[in-house]
């Protein structure tokens, strides 16, 4: 039995009917014996049946354990009462010999209460010794040894019982510290072992798991109290991955320890962890091995990256990838270094150095590639390999730097690109670009030399034209003498000729004046209606010859453009004359202007024979006419929208067309807007 300070309240523990039942049992025991003689007087006898019905009731009523412990001292006390009365006799002044009975108490008092109560039972014990013989002095004489003996072999029981609960309660008080050292001491390596960042776990000698920390519960998905007593391989780990667990097991206990192995672990959910396993034994005095610690690391992250690592490297061909260490020593050699330089990986790696890939001299030392990495220059650079078969090969070499979680250098990544096609490639375009250049000046020489041969040759031919015409006025006026009417005639398409080649020519000079830069703008703030008014005028002929409406709609707000005033009526001249030219008698044309945001739009609409949608966006280039013009033999020089074009842009606006809904063209023109005013023109008549 194990004893504490909490024993002492044997009369609130729990457990207490079962320490009083065997000296319940023994006064039972006695009353029964009151019933043979000497007969204890029947009244003494029904006054300690009447004491202990009430003792135990105290013990079953009385909320001991909110009293102090020396109060649960009382009942055994009380019990003396009960001896006393059961130690008188029926008859006589002998006693009814029940004076032993009081040792019950004494005994109860020794086991479970202190010295204190302990005395003071064996002082009641003397007491009830005592009483019988102080009322005869016959009873003295006869009894008061066996009532010296009784007193000293109680007082010499309450010191044993004493002695020894002292010594229990002492080796229990002992062990109870040892068990709760014991006890710390676990749940410390519990907690430890749970706070580790590796796997651990305990097997005992038939392979079964007697420990199982929270790393490999949150691995494995298994829990302690899921694999605890069970075998290791229940728990979908094999050593050898044989298929038989305690064959494992054997192969695991057969090695010297410690020892270490690398597996798979299957976990709960069905997903494979690599683990890297540490073992260690412990053994008995004898030697004997009693259990296996394993020690584990998941490296199933760290494995896949490996495989990704070296798939990644064998899988770049075109790439010369050498790994190094700090001191430049070759530890990775792909697949793509082995093929472009001719060297096997396993005659490098562990033994040579980068710079010996390196053309001789091209390197003043290793330093020359790392230091630029350490300095975070990870720019490729030009370098010259050198072949196992002692050809070069030109490469672009970037070198970066390898570190660990500390940000220590561990060493150098160098990945080399051969730049052989590359360089190929450069000289060829060099070469081809030198050519382009050349064509191009050329080009342009001969470009110079057309400009200067159609100013030259337009200019000689319009004086002669000049002088053409103007004969041909003298003679159609009669000043040479009369005229016939089929000479009128010949002269009419002669005058109507010349002037065509006339308007050639001028067109050719001012495209060439154009493009050498020789036509400067005169720009200042004109207004579009002046434009227009002045468009007009100069076409006023030509409305006259054709049977077209013309509609001009502009706002009564003044649009203003930064500009040359004849320059910007040559283009409204040309884009109506175009619409007048190609619309067909009893048709229409229209002119509007109006402001859109900062610019002004200037659109030209007719309902003409139009121009076909794949033909739209070739009419302002020079000498192009439509096929549909060809198809109609309409004049022109092709070089009308071209002029227009060229002085929109010299402007700083653009200008484009597009096929009109149903028939015809619209040619629309922006020009930027200039927001201060000046004085107003006459408005143009529509008509």
């Amino acid at each position: 039995m194990l004893y504490s300070d909490a024993d002492l309240r044997t009369l609130s523990a729990p457990d207490r009917w079962r320490r009083i039942a065997p000296f319940l049992t023994v006064a039972v025991l006695a009353f029964g014996m009151a019933l043979f003689p000497p007969r204890v007087d029947r009244a003494a006898l029904a006054c300690a049946l009447v004491v202990l019905a009430l003792l135990l009731g105290l013990v079953v009523v009385v909320p001991w354990r909110r009293l102090p412990a020396i109060y649960e001292a009382m009942p055994p006390l009380g019990f003396f009462g009960v001896v006393a009365l059961l130690n008188i006799p029926e008859r006589g002044d002998d006693p009814a010999g029940y004076g032993a009975l009081a040792l019950l108490p004494v005994f109860w008092l020794a086991l479970y209460h202190g010295r204190a109560a302990t005395a003071i039972g064996v002082v009641a014990l003397a007491v009830v010794f005592a009483a019988p013989m102080l009322r005869s002095a016959e009873i003295l004489e006869h009894e008061w040894r066996r009532g010296v003996l009784v007193f000293a072999l109680g007082a010499l029981m309450a010191s044993a019982a004493q002695s020894w609960v002292r010594r229990n309660r002492a080796s229990a008080a002992e062990l109870a510290a040892r068990t709760r050292e014991v006890s710390r001491e676990r749940d410390f390596n519990r907690a430890i072992l749970d706070s580790a960042g590796f796997l651990v776990m305990v097997l005992d000698t038939d392979g079964r798991i007697t420990a199982f920390n929270r790393r490999c519960e949150e691995v494995t998905g298994f829990t302690a109290a899921d694999v605890v007593g069970h075998p290791f391989w229940s728990a979908g780990l094999s050593i050898d991955d044989t298929g038989r667990g305690d064959d494992a097991f054997a192969h695991l206990t057969a090695d010297a320890f410690p020892n270490t192995f690398e597996n798979d672990w299957l976990a709960a959910d069905g997903s494979r962890h690599r683990i890297v396993w540490s073992n260690t034994a412990l053994t008995d005095e004898q030697g004997r091995l009693t259990h296996v610690i394993g020690t584990g690391l998941d490296v199933t992250a760290q494995r896949h990256t490996e495989r990704l690592f070296a798939d990644v490297l064998a899988a770049a061909t075109e790439q010369c990838i050498i790994g190094t260490d700090r001191r430049g020593t070759v530890t990775v050699f792909n697949a793509g270094a082995e093929r472009l330089l001719g060297h096997r990986a396993h005659d490098v790696v562990g033994t040579a150095t980068l710079d010996r890939f390196h053309l001789p001299g091209e390197l003043p030392g290793l330093a020359t590639l790392f230091e630029p990495a350490q300095a975070g220059d990870s720019e490729p650079r030009e370098f010259t390999y050198v072949r196992r078969d002692g050809t070069a090969l030109p490469v672009a070499l970037t070198v970066s730097v390898i570190r660990d979680e500390s940000g220590e250098v561990t060493g150098y990544l160098s990945v080399a690109r051969d730049v052989t096609t590359e360089r190929r490639t450069v000289e060829a375009m060099r070469y081809a670009l030198d050519r382009e250049r050349a064509a191009t000046a050329r080009l342009r020489e001969l470009d110079k030399v057309r400009a200067d041969l159609v100013a030259t040759v337009s200019h000689e031919l319009r004086t002669p034209l000049t002088s053409i015409l103007g004969n041909v006025e003298v003679i159609v006026d009669g000043d040479a003498g009369p005229l016939q009417k089929p000479q009128a005639r010949l002269l009419a398409a002669v005058e109507r000729n010349a002037r065509r080649l006339l308007a050639l020519i001028e067109d050719l000079l001012m495209l060439s004046r154009i493009e050498a830069g020789q036509v400067k703008i005169n720009a200042r703030p004109v207004q579009i209606r002046t434009v227009v008014s002045g468009a007009l005028e100069a076409l006023q002929a030509v409305r006259g010859q054709r049977d077209v409406h013309l509609d001009i709609d502009l706002p009564d707000t003044p649009l203003v453009v930064h500009g040359d005033r004849d320059q910007l009526e040559r283009v409204v001249i040309n884009l109506l004359d175009n619409a007048l030219k190609f619309t067909a008698p009893g048709g229409n044309a229209r002119l509007t202007a109006d402001l859109d945001g900062a610019q002004i739009r200037l659109t030209v609409a007719d309902t003409g024979m139009g121009i076909p949608p794949d033909e739209i966006d070739q009419i302002f280039d020079q000498f192009f006419r439509s096929s549909r013009s060809h198809e109609r033999q309409s004049q022109g020089t092709g070089l009308g929208l071209a002029i227009t074009k060229s002085i929109v842009e010299r402007h700083g606006g653009r200008i484009w067309a597009r096929p009109a809904l149903g028939r015809g063209t619209v040619v629309t023109c922006l020009l930027p807007h200039h927001e201060a005013p000046v004085p107003a023109r006459s408005a143009p008549a529509s008509g």
